[in-house]
């Protein structure tokens, strides 16, 4: 059911490959209506990337407030040589690659006669993110293959190319999203599908000071908060439901008991939101809330397990001076 198109550019060639009717729009819509039947109810944060959404995203790695995204960078822009691995004949893999800038920080560090060799997989599960962030990465990289895949990386790893060698990158704290069974369904799900000398670079926030985190979430200019109600246009899109943004607000605080950001919709008012066109209702009481993201937060302790969990062995941690953030790089050797 997948589909391919490829696309020649003046500068390089992307091909593409979206392999998410495979899993199908009936799916989608089952597990948006189960998340809004909950109690408490939610909404997945993979649905927060239509076209709109990417643009906010963006925005809000730019704020003030927002350091998770610079800090990353800055670090992946110092660790080229760090890392000691051979980037010949290599694939790179970047797992929900979103506009490919964190990918260009560690490019930039190799030397040209092996970025021609390289292969790039942007994996994302949305279609427009991949093909406007390829078309720019091309510009710059023109010797890069750039292979799109869209698809649900959390669920179909096992549809990204297993020949030669592999480096599969994830920045950003996406894992963070997860829950802890979920992060460990995920590390276990990469373990068999990684071969042995395949690598791991993953990004993770750190636990740090209350304040600095939910300013982090609650930027001044309230582009984190169109950012979230933005997800009820998604889900309008995807599920024929007729949520207004408008009748919500964000909300983002620290759970210190989970170690987490979470974010969430408040309703200003009693609804009946319609779904599927209309042939089920879904009540939502006023103050109730739809549950729309979790940022988990790391320790050191975190590190070793998810490593252990994924068959991994922990090769270098690279930190920033306030240990806000850390890239971590894994290995797998057996």
């Amino acid at each position: 059911m997948n589909y391919t198109k490829e696309k020649i550019l003046t500068k390089g060639i992307i091909k593409l490959v979206n392999y998410l009717p495979d899993i199908g729009i009936k799916k989608v819509r089952e597990e948006i209506f189960n998340g809004l039947k909950a109690f408490p109810k939610f909404i997945s944060p993979k649905y927060f990337y239509d076209n709109r959404g990417s643009e906010l995203f963006e925005a809000i790695t730019k704020l003030d407030e927002y350091y998770p995204t610079r800090t990353e960078k800055m670090i992946l822009s110092t660790i080229g040589k760090k890392l000691n691995l051979d980037f010949s004949e290599l694939s790179i893999i970047e797992l929900g690659s979103g506009d490919s800038s964190k990918i260009r920080a560690l490019l930039r560090q190799i030397p040209e006669n092996k970025l021609s060799t390289l292969k790039y997989y942007p994996v994302d599960i949305s279609q427009s993110a991949i093909e406007r962030a390829s078309e720019k990465l091309a510009n710059d990289f023109p010797m890069i293959p750039i292979n799109g895949i869209v698809a649900d990386f959390i669920h179909q790893l096992n549809m990204i190319p297993k020949t030669g060698k592999r480096l599969f990158c994830f920045f950003g704290s996406t894992i963070g999203n997860l829950n802890s069974i979920e992060i460990k369904e995920f590390m276990k799900f990469l373990d068999t599908e990684m071969q042995v000398g395949d690598s791991f670079l993953l990004g993770i926030d750190m636990i740090k000071d209350t304040a600095v985190l939910e300013r982090a979430y609650n930027d001044d200019r309230q582009i984190t908060a169109d950012f979230n109600k933005n997800i009820l246009n998604v889900i309008n899109n995807l599920a024929n439901t007729n949520f207004e943004p408008a009748e919500f607000e964000h909300l983002a605080f620290y759970n210190e008991e989970k170690k987490r950001i979470e974010m969430h919709l408040k309703a200003k008012k009693d609804l009946l939101i319609a779904f599927n066109s209309g042939t089920d209702k879904i009540h939502i009481n006023k103050g109730e809330t739809i549950h729309t993201e979790n940022s988990h937060k790391f320790n050191k302790d975190n590190i070793k397990t998810m490593g252990f969990w994924a068959g991994l062995e922990t090769e270098k941690i690279f930190t920033d001076d306030r240990q806000w953030f850390s890239l971590v790089y894994y290995k797998k050797n057996k």
